[in-house]
């Protein structure tokens, strides 16, 4: 199993500024530096440079879409067995993108260390995501959210309670 920190990965494009503010205040919540790359990157590259660093890595852009060096980012994670936490931004209605659902089924087809997903924004209602089945760890409501650091402090004690039980090195 791998030993490095996890890389938080939007499942598709997320608004970079949604992404940025999710990311940040994650790794502040869990007191860990932040590292930025973007898809357009080599993979290879990125994964082996930052196989042995304690930063989290935050992923922006498809990291699904085909890349000019083979394969996608996420074939390229699941081969370094980096752990992964999917970001899912809600919809304007509030609602949950098929996005969310696409992207756990890659992550399992292609055998992502997949962490869970966070809802990013909208309103968290347990019954619907226990109904959807996927792997959720929780949400991150937007900035002045009443509930805000209560949820952020529920997903980094998840995020660091799956890094420490895994392996994935001491988060």
């Amino acid at each position: 199993m791998s030993t490095a920190s996890p890389v938080l990965v939007g499942a598709g494009a997320l608004p970079e500024l949604v992404m940025r503010d999710a990311t940040t205040a994650l790794a502040q919540q869990c007191r860990r530096p932040l590292l930025l790359h973007a898809t357009g990157e080599c993979p290879q590259t990125v994964l082996s440079e930052t196989a042995a660093r304690p930063e989290f890595v935050r992923l922006s852009g498809d990291a699904a879409v085909l890349h000019p060096s083979g394969g996608s980012w996420l074939e390229a994670l699941a081969d370094w067995q980096r752990p992964v936490l999917l970001l899912v931004n809600t919809r304007p209605d509030g609602g949950i993108p098929g996005s969310a659902a696409a992207y756990n089924a890659l992550a399992d087809r292609w055998r992502v260390p997949l962490i869970g997903l966070v809802q990013l924004g909208g309103d968290w209602t347990s019954a619907d995501r226990i109904r959807d089945g996927l792997p959720w760890c929780g949400w991150i409501p937007q900035p002045l959210h009443p509930l805000r650091e209560q949820a952020l402090t529920a997903v980094a004690q998840r995020l660091l309670s799956s890094a420490t039980t895994a392996g994935f090195g001491s988060v």
